[in-house]
């Protein structure tokens, strides 16, 4: 008989294998036919390499079936008889391994199939986890069986790989999820959280995530979530006791409802939505969310809108040089905006969000019989876009100022009269009457052109205008 393959192992190859019965691959294999080989070789396996009697056993590169559970050759009371057992680049075709006794630590480790996380001790090692540099090529999970919340006491993961979801109900964690190294990109499909309680800190940094959800749980220390891209973000109903960071994340779609924030919240240097043009699905939503303490939005792009019309905010916001895209943005949002920078005395700024706002407004009035808002509305934001530009009411006030120069000149020449003789005598009675009402008109009687009191009137109305509109957009862009 040949030698298993694998290095460290001298037991004969397996049938139509190249490894034996404990490292050749188990995917297809009916464990029922392999059981009794298994067990007996495991069983020798473990009288071989156990330190310390049954103290401790280095399992390398072992392929692991589907325990038989009503046999008593069951494979895992051979893992039960051990105190410490140490799993190094062993394959799963489980879900689970019905082991609770021994401590474990697992390295270098791939799961094939479903995987099922029970609390177990860990087997002291650098990182303090369960599971590090595995890759679970489908979904793990765990959820209690009872009424009762199933307890978690150990670390979890350290740089593993995640190829589709982790979903985690009715469970307390007493120690961290994740314990990744600071540097180490990585990627999730999908984070499910249902009804959980975390004592300790959650940090995720530097990960690929197509969805992240958190429903009904508790957070009671820090919540750290930096650097990562989300495609899609939702918390639901969920408190979180200490600060919540997400530096430079970069979000999809972004949803929180009815949650609470105790601590600081920081948003800082993060983009939501995918582009400028990505539609109302991407528009950042904050719906009856409460923030008992200090929100930074600081240098943050919202680039699908942003709906804030619901928060509920203890302090005001930083929104300090913040992008929001207007086209999916609501009014509510933007005086909240705008809000924040006059409680700071940040006027400049504040009187940018008041353009939106204006503009917001100028839209819900669209199809309304508001019709003297509506023309107000439309002026303000022609001639300085609701005080945001100077420049323009003072060009306004020049080609008002060359159109009055021509007027004049047209009366001084008797042009009007010269274009249509045969109403001339009905334009001299219209003259002369709203030229000597013009007149009794003050303050501006003294200082009309004699036989165009009317024209002058009307103009000196428009340069007034014109004049308070330049003087109140350079107020608003100079204003300490």
């Amino acid at each position: 008989m040949s030698i298993c393959s694998n290095t460290e192992c001298n037991l004969d190859i397996y049938d139509g294998y190249d490894e034996c019965i404990l490292h050749c691959s188990k995917n297809g294999l009916d464990f029922f036919n392999i059981r009794f080989d298994f067990y007996n070789s495991l069983k020798d396996y473990v009288a071989k390499n156990s330190i310390g009697g049954n103290d401790f056993c280095h399992f390398f590169g072992v392929s692991f079936p589907q325990p038989d559970m009503q046999s008593k050759i069951n494979y895992a009371k051979i893992l039960n008889s051990l105190k410490q057992i140490h799993f190094d680049n062993c394959h799963y075709f489980t879900s689970y391994i019905d082991s609770s006794e021994p401590e474990f630590f697992f390295q270098d480790c791939v799961f094939h199939e479903r995987w099922s996380i029970y609390n177990a001790p860990v087997l002291s090692n650098e990182n303090g986890v369960l599971y590090q540099n595995c890759t679970f090529h489908k979904e793990v999970s765990s959820f209690s069986e009872d009424d009762k919340k199933h307890v978690i006491d150990s670390q979890l993961f350290n740089n593993c790989e995640f190829q589709k979801g982790i979903e985690f109900g009715d469970v307390e964690f007493k120690a961290p999820i994740f314990n990744n190294t600071d540097d180490m990109d990585s990627s999730i499909k999908s984070f499910h959280l249902m009804n959980c309680i975390l004592k300790d800190k959650f940090i995720l940094n530097r990960c690929n995530i197509k969805s992240f959800i958190l429903e009904d749980s508790v957070f009671e220390s820090k919540f750290e979530f930096k650097k990562n891209i989300v495609s899609e973000f939702g918390i639901f109903n969920t408190n979180f006791f200490k600060v919540v960071d997400t530096f430079e994340t970069q979000f999809g779609k972004f949803n929180i409802k009815k949650s609470i924030f105790e601590d600081f919240v920081g948003f800082e240097r993060c983009s939501f939505g995918e582009s400028d043009e990505s539609g109302e699905d991407f528009v950042a939503k904050f719906i009856y969310a409460t923030f008992l303490s200090f929100v930074n939005f600081r240098n943050t792009k919202f680039n699908g809108g942003l709906d804030i019309e619901n928060i509920n905010l203890k302090e005001a916001p930083n929104f300090l040089n913040a992008n929001i895209n207007s086209k999916y943005s609501n009014r509510e949002t933007f005086r909240i905006v705008k809000s924040s920078f006059d409680k700071i005395h940040n006027y400049i700024e504040a009187n940018k969000y008041f353009a939106y706002e204006m503009q917001k407004y100028k839209e819900e009035l669209q199809g309304t019989s508001k019709t003297q808002e509506k023309l107000i509305l439309f002026l303000n934001e022609k001639i300085s876009n609701y005080g945001q530009s100077y420049i323009r009411p003072i060009l306004y006030m020049a080609a008002t100022s060359i159109i009055y120069y021509f007027l004049i000149l047209g009366y001084e020449n008797n042009v009007l009269y010269e274009i249509h003789p045969s109403i001339n005598g009905t334009l001299e009675k219209i003259s002369i009457f709203v030229n000597n009402v013009s007149r009794n008109i003050l303050p501006f009687s003294k200082t009309l052109k004699v036989g165009m009191e009317f024209v002058s009137l009307v103009f000196y109305i428009i340069f007034a205008s014109l004049i308070w509109q330049t003087l109140v957009a350079v107020k608003r862009h100079t204003r300490r």
